[in-house]
C-alpha cells in the first residue's frame, strides 16, 4: 500500500515538472473588424446659379489727355485729321482729301476704343484706319478734342479719290506767299444823307453767320463811319452794312438789294475796306428822313415830330370861340 502511494506521488511530481518546463503558448490575437466605408451625402445644386461679379467700369480719361494708341498692323495705315463731312461711304477731311469707307463703317471712341453711337460730325477730329488691300477706311476713331493732323503720305494720296486733287486757290494765284500774319483792316463807310444823326451803323460778315450787329462803327463826321479789326492774311469773307437789323440794310445806287461785298486779306501790314451806302432798305420815298423808329406805335405816336433829321408838322392855332350878342 505504501509502495503504491509512493509511486503515485512520483508520477504526479514527474507530470508537474514537465508542465513547468514547457511554457504555455499565448492565445492567438483576435483580428479587429474592418470599419465600413462612410459615404457623405452630396448636396443638391443650388436652384439659382451664383451671380457673376460685375466687370470693372472703364477708367474715365481726363479731358485733354490722349491715351496711347497701339501701332496698327503691317497691312493697315492710319491718318489723323479734322472731319469736314461723312456721307455716301466717304469721309471728307478739312485738308481737302476724301477717302472711301467700307459698309458698314466701324465707328469707335478715340479715347476708349469702344464702339460708340455718336455719329461723326463736322469739326470733330478722327483717326482713320485704312486697309491696304482695299484702300478703304475700315475704322474711324472720333473725338471732340484737338488732335495733331497727320502727314499725308504717298500711299494715302493714292487712296484718295481723284476729284480731290489739290489745286491752288484762285485768290492765291500768282505764287503769293501767305503766312497768316495779323493784318489791320479798316472799314470806312460813307452813309447816305437819309441817315439820322442818332443812327448807329454796323458791319455784318459771314464769319459771324451774318449777325447784323457784329462790328459797331464809330462816327467820325456827319456821314462817315469807321472801325478797325485784325484778320489773318489769307482770310476771305463777305460783308454788308446795316443799321442794327436786317430791316435796315444797305441798298445799291438803284435802290435795289445789292450783293454782299467781298474782301480778301493780303500779305500786307494794313488794308482798307471802303463802301458807299446809297440807300437803306427801310427808307420811305415820301419821307426820306424817316429813321428806324418812324413807324407810329403806342409809345411813339408822333414819329415825325422834329428833331435831328425829323419832319416838323406845322400846327395850326386853335380857333377862338366867337361870342354873338344876345
Amino acid at each position: 500500500m505504501i509502495v503504491r502511494l509512493l509511486a503515485l506521488l512520483a508520477f504526479v511530481a514527474l507530470v508537474a515538472g514537465s508542465a513547468l518546463a514547457e511554457p504555455t503558448p499565448a492565445p492567438a490575437p483576435v483580428a479587429e473588424p474592418t470599419p465600413a466605408a462612410t459615404f457623405m451625402p452630396i448636396p443638391p445644386p443650388p436652384s439659382n446659379p451664383p451671380t457673376a461679379l460685375p466687370a470693372a467700369a472703364p477708367t474715365a480719361v481726363p479731358k485733354g489727355v490722349s491715351t496711347p494708341q497701339p501701332p496698327p498692323p503691317a497691312n493697315l495705315l492710319t491718318y489723323t485729321g479734322q472731319i469736314l463731312d461723312v456721307r455716301n461711304d466717304y469721309v471728307y477731311f478739312t485738308t481737302g482729301d476724301a477717302f472711301a469707307t467700307v459698309d458698314p463703317l466701324r465707328i469707335v471712341s478715340y479715347d476708349t476704343g469702344a464702339i460708340t453711337t455718336i455719329p461723326p460730325a463736322t469739326k470733330m477730329y478722327a483717326k482713320a484706319t485704312f486697309d491696304v488691300a482695299t484702300h478703304k477706311i475700315i475704322e474711324l476713331a472720333i473725338t471732340n478734342r484737338r488732335l495733331p493732323v497727320g502727314q499725308t503720305t504717298d500711299a494715302l494720296i493714292g487712296f484718295a479719290i481723284s476729284k480731290t486733287a489739290k489745286s491752288a486757290a484762285a485768290e492765291l494765284a500768282g505764287g503769293q506767299k501767305i503766312t497768316g500774319k495779323q493784318v489791320a483792316v479798316t472799314f470806312e463807310i460813307n452813309a447816305p444823307p437819309t441817315t439820322n444823326l442818332t443812327d448807329e451803323l454796323y458791319i455784318s460778315t459771314d464769319v459771324s453767320s451774318w449777325s447784323p450787329t457784329e462790328i459797331k462803327l464809330d462816327r467820325i463826321d456827319a456821314y462817315r463811319y469807321r472801325a478797325q479789326r485784325y484778320y489773318a492774311s489769307g482770310t476771305k469773307f463777305s460783308y454788308r452794312v446795316t443799321r442794327g437789323s436786317w430791316n435796315s440794310v444797305e441798298r445799291g445806287e438803284d435802290g435795289l438789294d445789292s450783293p454782299p461785298h467781298q474782301f480778301f486779306v493780303r500779305e500786307v501790314d494794313a488794308m482798307a475796306a471802303r463802301v458807299t451806302v446809297y440807300h437803306w432798305s427801310d427808307e420811305n420815298a415820301a419821307h426820306p428822313q424817316a429813321g428806324p423808329n418812324a413807324i407810329p406805335t403806342p409809345y411813339n405816336s408822333n414819329p415825325f415830330g422834329g428833331g435831328p433829321g425829323g419832319i416838323t408838322v406845322p400846327q395850326l392855332p386853335t380857333p377862338q370861340a366867337t361870342h354873338f350878342p344876345r
